[in-house]
């Protein structure tokens, strides 16, 4: 899958659309290891069709991020992957929307491991019978539900244990990184027997929390993020020698 084209459709709120085009330039650079140049300001505003007031409010907003330095009468500079605020949710669809990167995927993956096994291990102590009976609708929908719709059905599954443990923190976490994280299952949803061995720690993670065992409930969580980790690696193999490097 290509990646997507650096242009400004014609369409409402100029402004957002600047700030997200500039996002997936420094993105892109970044990924190539080649930090973006921006020109001076008159041939940037003529690039890309705007005034220097919606300019300068993109980029602006894109300093705020962490991912521009602007500095007086030296221009805008791209900042480092390290200074960009990686939790931010628009930073994260951006970096969502481009090709697999295997540092994305795989930081994802261990924000997940660090969220979902501890969510479930509260959720098997916490959770009403409503809440467990949701987790186990969502299950039951998973199952044999066609290729189209399984990310969904997934992603609902994976809300409703997070939000069962009942901790806040936990649940905003989760739902910061849940559109990114409809992406890596849109990845790795392309393997079935993921999917299949997915769906069946889904079901051990039901049972486990049914018996309000909270050990049990941990080591269900992992295992299911340990299978997506499996079937991001695939992935990042699928793509290439450029993805198989490890973290910088």
């Amino acid at each position: 899958m290509s990646e997507p084209a650096l242009r400004l459709p014609e369409r409402p709120r100029l402004h957002h659309q600047v700030t997200r085009h500039l996002a997936l330039r420094v993105i892109q650079a970044e990924r190539r290891s080649s930090p973006a140049a921006f020109p001076n300001e008159t041939v940037l505003c003529g690039e890309l069709g705007v005034s220097r007031t919606v300019l300068r409010e993109s980029m602006k907003v894109l300093a705020d991020k962490g991912m521009v330095q602007m500095r007086p009468r030296a221009g805008t500079c791209a900042r480092p992957r390290s200074d960009w605020h990686l939790l931010d949710p628009d930073i994260l669809a951006w970096q969502a929307e481009l090709e697999p990167d295997g540092r994305f995927l795989r930081d994802l993956c261990e924000v997940l491991l660090a969220i979902e096994p501890t969510a479930a291990g509260f959720a098997a102590l916490r959770a009403t019978g409503e809440e467990i009976a949701r987790i186990a609708l969502c299950l039951e929908k998973c199952e044999g539900a066609p290729a189209d719709e399984i990310v969904g059905l997934d992603l609902e599954f994976h809300s409703a244990v997070v939000e069962a443990s009942h901790n806040p923190l936990l649940t905003k976490l989760s739902a910061t990184i849940r559109g990114p994280f409809r992406t890596a299952l849109g990845y790795t949803s392309r393997f079935p027997a993921n999917v299949a061995l997915r769906i069946e720690a889904h079901r051990v993670l039901l049972d486990a929390l049914r018996h309000r065992d909270p050990l049990a409930s941990r080591a269900a969580a992992e295992q299911v993020v340990g299978l997506a980790m499996l079937a991001v690696e695939e992935v990042i193999r699928a793509s290439g020698p450029s993805q198989s490097k490890g973290k910088t």
